[in-house]
């Protein structure tokens, strides 16, 4: 069984590609209640504990009241959370469709938000693929 260290550091290849594009700043994998799951490089583990706790009120926030703007049943998942601002642009989205882990990204002004998109929903899709096939664990391996 490996530890929630080596599990971070397993799935920090997810976030390669999308910290490699100009102008990204950062990326985070987190839980929906704002566990850091994997970070990349350039983000100190205690900034992240804070932004992944931050995105997790961000996130829940923002799907009460889009459904509820919307007219949506109340469970209905967000897509992407945009937050622009002079400083540059911060975005959020679900790691596959039925899973508990979000992809976070922050970059600069100038950071090519539709390629950045792409990337974190090529990424996202490759995760939650991954975070699905993992096998349930039945009672008898308590034994």
């Amino acid at each position: 069984m490996s530890t929630p260290h080596q599990q971070a550091e397993q799935s920090a290849w997810y976030l390669n590609p999308i910290a490699e594009i100009k102008g990204v700043r950062h990326a985070l994998i987190m839980t929906l209640d704002g566990m850091v799951v994997a970070r990349s490089s350039e983000l100190a583990r205690d900034e992240a504990d804070g932004i992944a706790a931050m995105t997790s009120a961000l996130h829940a926030a923002s799907r009460s009241a889009a459904n509820t703007a919307l007219g949506a049943p109340e469970q209905t998942p967000v897509e992407t959370v945009t937050v622009q601002n002079a400083y540059g642009t911060y975005m959020v989205m679900p790691a596959g469709t039925r899973t508990n882990t979000l992809i976070a990204v922050s970059g600069d002004a100038d950071m090519p938000m539709g390629v950045v998109a792409h990337t974190m929903a090529r990424q996202a899709k490759k995760l939650g693929e991954q975070l699905m096939s993992v096998p349930v664990r039945s009672d008898d391996s308590a034994s």
